[in-house]
């Protein structure tokens, strides 16, 4: 597999489940083990945990996402990219939406300070200090989407288009605002996201929590349907030779 673009000049090492360690600024097929991806995105909590009960996971997001797109659409390929779309968050973790703002605003906020406080001969325009918090987001995203390819690539999935990176984005945010009404309650929907189709979701069941090792089951239940367990199990072993080889 060709690993894809460096996102740093410099190594940034975490640590892999065997104690081994991996570069996260060279995003690499090589990388990705589902049944690893598995494990950590049922454990990583949507909302930051802020839900009443059991945390809801990136994991049953996910299961429940690909199964509602195989129900609205019947297309098994749209629902294995939805099935993977922040696998790379059991490598990165997950910003939550409200924190990646605040951070950004932040940024702005420190930049604009800095322009204010600089000595004369240093310009920082308000354009500058704005761009600023805009290079974080754009920052992140790139990560991400980087790691989120290699995901994809290692599935044996083709990235998806134009046309169907909007249905991804689409079909996440009606989830979004499916779930924070399910997890928070009616007052939740004043924070509703703005959707191409407001049809509800064609959900197998309602959306109820699920302890780690059900959404861990189901996660690989979902992979081994839309990618095939026996490319699931070629590209664990893939993985094992990959870590062999740079530990």
């Amino acid at each position: 597999m060709t690993a894809i673009l460096r996102l740093a000049p410099e190594p940034v090492w975490s640590f892999r489940p065997d104690g081994s360690v991996r570069d996260l600024a060279a995003p690499d097929p090589a990388e990705i083990d589902f049944y690893a991806m598995a494990n950590a995105l049922s454990k990583i909590a949507r909302f930051n945990g802020s839900n009443p009960g059991v945390a809801y996971s990136v994991a049953q997001h996910s299961v429940m996402g690909a199964d509602a797109i195989l129900n609205e659409t019947g297309d098994a390929r749209l629902a294995a990219l939805f099935l993977l779309h922040d696998g790379e968050e059991h490598l990165v973790g997950d910003k939550p939406t409200p924190a990646q703002r605040l951070l950004n605003a932040t940024i702005s906020a420190s930049t604009h300070t800095a322009r204010r406080s600089a000595p004369k001969f240093m310009t920082i325009t308000r354009q500058q200090a704005e761009e600023a918090g805009a290079l974080a987001h754009f920052s992140w995203d790139a990560i991400k989407f980087a790691w989120r390819e290699a995901g994809w690539l290692a599935a044996g999935l083709i990235l998806p288009n134009a046309f169907e990176q909007d249905h991804l984005n689409d079909f996440d945010r009606r989830m979004c605002n499916a779930e924070m009404v399910a997890l928070f309650g009616p007052s939740a929907r004043a924070q509703a996201i703005p959707v191409a189709h407001k049809r509800p979701l064609r959900l197998k069941g309602g959306i109820k929590p699920w302890a780690a090792m059900k959404a861990e089951e189901r996660f690989v239940e979902a992979a081994q349907r839309l990618i095939g367990e026996e490319r699931m199990l070629e590209q664990r072993a893939l993985h094992a030779a990959h870590v062999a080889l740079t530990s």
